[in-house]
């Protein structure tokens, strides 16, 4: 599968971990990475690190040029969908996408009950335009990466195999306890390499098609007359985990 993934690695390095799956899954050729929500050079150099593919920074004038020259039969957006957005715009026909981003109904992270996900707030005019215009994309809602959670020692496990997350990792439940955070609720989750996993396992998740539409604070709803997209609704969160954890280990060997 010739694969394209746009991501705003950063903090979180639940984006690095996907991206370092794809580089180590069999069934993956990764033709691209972009990045999105600002801090291109930032972003992109983390992703340089990681992965051995060409990297475009999101805001780059040919990545609509360089996405079609690559020619992917799949499309992963792990970020904000403001890329998405503006690749449609130009006219691009985009393959099958398959996004992280959204939230059916409230959930409990970082302290808080939410009703929009991070990536579908920070540009729900994006998140709207895509889902509107992408045909029945596979959308892998925050509801569902949340059951998707590293115990201590699968986060041991992860670090050890890759020792430069270390800091990331570090750094992150960091930033859950400066925002607040109880001790026991910080974590990592797998919120974008489940949405990569289900690409290439397609059985780990259990998808529905529903209606559905974004508001304008970003907030993603069912919507009798909205467009179709097909919603992941539950997981296999054991065998997720340990997928994602056998390929991590698989790129290090």
């Amino acid at each position: 599968m010739r694969l394209w993934i746009d991501t705003d690695v950063g903090d979180d390095p639940d984006d690095a971990i996907a991206l370092l799956c794809a580089a180590a899954s069999p069934a993956i050729d990764l033709v691209g990475v972009s990045t999105v929500d600002g801090d291109h050079e930032r972003r992109g150099a983390l992703a340089r690190a990681l992965v051995d593919a060409p990297v475009f920074a999101g805001d780059a004038p040919d990545l609509g040029a360089a996405v079609r020259d690559a020619a992917p039969e799949a499309f992963l957006a792990i970020g904000p969908l403001t890329n998405v957005a503006a690749l449609v715009r130009e006219g691009l026909a985009l393959p099958p996408l398959t996004l992280m981003g959204g939230v059916l109904g409230s959930v409990h992270h970082w302290g808080h009950e939410l009703e929009v996900e991070h990536n579908f707030g920070r540009d729900p005019v994006a998140a709207h335009r895509t889902l509107r215009a992408c045909p029945a994309p596979l959308v892998v809602p925050l509801n569902v990466t949340l059951t998707v959670r590293l115990s201590s020692e699968q986060l041991a496990r992860l670090v050890r195999a890759v020792p430069a997350l270390r800091r990331n990792v570090e750094s992150f439940l960091d930033l859950q306890g400066q925002f607040g955070v109880p001790a026991d609720e910080r974590a990592v989750f797998l919120h974008d390499p489940l949405a990569l996993i289900s690409l290439v396992e397609p059985t780990v998740i259990d998808v529905v098609p529903k209606t559905v539409d974004v508001e304008p604070n970003g907030r993603l709803i069912e919507h009798p007359v909205g467009p179709m997209a097909r919603v992941a609704v539950g997981v296999d969160a054991r065998r997720a985990i340990e997928l994602v954890l056998a390929l991590v280990d698989a790129d290090v060997g």
